[in-house]
Protein backbone atom coordinates (compact mmCIF):
# COMPACT_ATOMS: atom_id res chain seq x y z
CA UNK A 1 0.00 0.00 0.00
CA UNK A 2 2.74 2.75 0.61
CA UNK A 3 4.54 1.52 -2.47
CA UNK A 4 1.46 2.67 -4.37
CA UNK A 5 1.23 5.66 -2.39
CA UNK A 6 4.24 6.81 -3.12
CA UNK A 7 4.10 6.02 -6.72
CA UNK A 8 0.97 8.12 -7.56
CA UNK A 9 2.51 11.65 -6.58
CA UNK A 10 5.46 10.86 -8.88
CA UNK A 11 2.90 9.50 -11.80
CA UNK A 12 1.06 12.68 -11.78
CA UNK A 13 4.30 14.97 -11.84
CA UNK A 14 4.57 12.92 -14.86
CA UNK A 15 1.45 13.43 -15.98
CA UNK A 16 1.69 17.19 -15.39
CA UNK A 17 5.00 17.36 -16.93
CA UNK A 18 3.99 15.48 -20.40
CA UNK A 19 0.84 17.80 -20.58
CA UNK A 20 2.74 20.96 -20.64
CA UNK A 21 5.49 19.42 -23.13
CA UNK A 22 2.24 18.85 -25.09
CA UNK A 23 0.57 21.93 -24.89
CA UNK A 24 1.15 24.69 -28.06
CA UNK A 25 2.92 27.10 -27.80
CA UNK A 26 1.17 30.57 -27.16
CA UNK A 27 1.11 32.83 -29.92
CA UNK A 28 1.64 36.76 -30.25
CA UNK A 29 1.40 38.62 -33.15
CA UNK A 30 1.70 42.68 -34.44
CA UNK A 31 2.39 44.65 -37.48
CA UNK A 32 5.79 46.36 -36.90
CA UNK A 33 5.72 49.70 -39.23
CA UNK A 34 9.40 50.36 -38.25
CA UNK A 35 11.43 47.82 -37.10
CA UNK A 36 14.54 49.63 -37.07
CA UNK A 37 13.69 51.41 -34.19
CA UNK A 38 11.88 48.63 -32.59
CA UNK A 39 8.23 47.50 -31.83
CA UNK A 40 7.28 45.78 -28.78
CA UNK A 41 5.07 42.81 -28.36
CA UNK A 42 3.86 40.85 -25.22
CA UNK A 43 7.31 42.33 -23.08
CA UNK A 44 9.29 41.92 -26.10
CA UNK A 45 11.24 44.46 -28.10
CA UNK A 46 12.32 43.94 -31.55
CA UNK A 47 14.65 46.02 -33.10
CA UNK A 48 17.18 45.84 -36.62
CA UNK A 49 20.69 48.13 -36.65
CA UNK A 50 19.44 49.12 -39.69
CA UNK A 51 16.48 49.44 -41.99
CA UNK A 52 16.13 45.62 -43.39
CA UNK A 53 17.28 45.06 -47.34
CA UNK A 54 17.00 41.93 -49.44
CA UNK A 55 20.43 40.22 -49.74
CA UNK A 56 22.11 42.93 -47.09
CA UNK A 57 23.26 41.75 -43.70
CA UNK A 58 21.57 43.07 -40.43
CA UNK A 59 21.58 43.08 -36.63
CA UNK A 60 18.34 41.41 -35.03
CA UNK A 61 18.24 42.39 -31.48
CA UNK A 62 15.98 40.97 -29.18
CA UNK A 63 15.07 42.55 -25.68
CA UNK A 64 12.94 40.96 -23.20
CA UNK A 65 11.33 44.29 -20.83
CA UNK A 66 11.48 42.22 -17.82
CA UNK A 67 14.78 40.58 -17.94
CA UNK A 68 13.60 37.42 -15.29
CA UNK A 69 11.05 36.58 -18.30
CA UNK A 70 14.40 35.79 -20.71
CA UNK A 71 15.82 34.11 -17.57
CA UNK A 72 14.97 30.87 -18.71
CA UNK A 73 15.09 30.73 -22.39
CA UNK A 74 17.60 27.90 -23.62
CA UNK A 75 17.08 28.57 -27.42
CA UNK A 76 15.63 31.63 -29.70
CA UNK A 77 15.10 31.26 -32.96
CA UNK A 78 13.67 33.67 -35.78
CA UNK A 79 12.79 32.56 -39.08
CA UNK A 80 11.13 34.33 -42.13
CA UNK A 81 8.79 34.31 -44.88
CA UNK A 82 6.27 36.17 -47.10
CA UNK A 83 2.08 35.33 -46.95
CA UNK A 84 1.60 32.17 -49.79
CA UNK A 85 5.45 32.15 -51.20
CA UNK A 86 8.17 29.36 -50.33
CA UNK A 87 11.49 31.88 -48.92
CA UNK A 88 13.64 28.26 -48.31
CA UNK A 89 15.68 27.85 -45.37
CA UNK A 90 16.25 30.74 -43.38
CA UNK A 91 16.05 29.91 -39.64
CA UNK A 92 18.18 31.71 -37.59
CA UNK A 93 19.41 30.93 -34.05
CA UNK A 94 19.70 34.27 -32.07
CA UNK A 95 22.74 34.02 -29.58
CA UNK A 96 22.46 35.47 -25.89
CA UNK A 97 24.75 38.81 -25.41
CA UNK A 98 23.04 39.97 -22.07
CA UNK A 99 20.86 38.15 -19.76
CA UNK A 100 17.76 39.61 -21.49
CA UNK A 101 18.85 40.05 -25.16
CA UNK A 102 19.46 37.76 -27.92
CA UNK A 103 21.01 38.66 -31.24
CA UNK A 104 21.72 37.36 -34.66
CA UNK A 105 22.64 38.35 -37.83
CA UNK A 106 20.24 38.18 -40.58
CA UNK A 107 20.34 38.31 -44.30
CA UNK A 108 16.71 37.88 -46.54
CA UNK A 109 16.58 35.93 -48.78
CA UNK A 110 15.54 37.12 -52.50
CA UNK A 111 11.74 37.20 -53.49
CA UNK A 112 11.78 37.15 -57.39
CA UNK A 113 8.60 38.75 -57.30
CA UNK A 114 10.13 42.17 -55.81
CA UNK A 115 7.87 41.47 -52.77
CA UNK A 116 8.35 43.40 -49.50
CA UNK A 117 6.09 42.14 -46.74
CA UNK A 118 7.52 39.95 -44.59
CA UNK A 119 6.67 37.60 -41.52
CA UNK A 120 9.21 36.66 -38.94
CA UNK A 121 8.35 34.41 -36.35
CA UNK A 122 10.03 34.47 -33.34
CA UNK A 123 10.68 30.70 -30.98
CA UNK A 124 11.81 31.37 -27.40
CA UNK A 125 12.22 28.13 -25.77
CA UNK A 126 12.47 27.39 -22.23
CA UNK A 127 13.11 23.91 -20.38
CA UNK A 128 9.64 23.06 -19.68
CA UNK A 129 7.95 25.82 -22.43
CA UNK A 130 7.93 27.36 -25.55
CA UNK A 131 6.79 31.23 -26.50
CA UNK A 132 5.90 32.57 -30.23
CA UNK A 133 6.13 35.56 -31.57
CA UNK A 134 4.88 36.84 -34.73
CA UNK A 135 5.75 39.75 -36.56
CA UNK A 136 4.54 41.47 -40.08
CA UNK A 137 7.87 44.49 -41.57
CA UNK A 138 8.52 45.42 -44.52
CA UNK A 139 12.09 45.80 -46.34
CA UNK A 140 13.09 48.71 -48.57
Amino acid sequence: MRMVSRIRPFMLLLLGQWLVGCTPPSTTYIECPDIHHGCQLDGLVVATNHPPEIMKPFILELRWVEPETAAGLSEVHASFAMEGMEMGLNRYRLSKVASDIWQAEIILPLCVRGRADWQMQIDAKTRFSERQYQLGFYTN
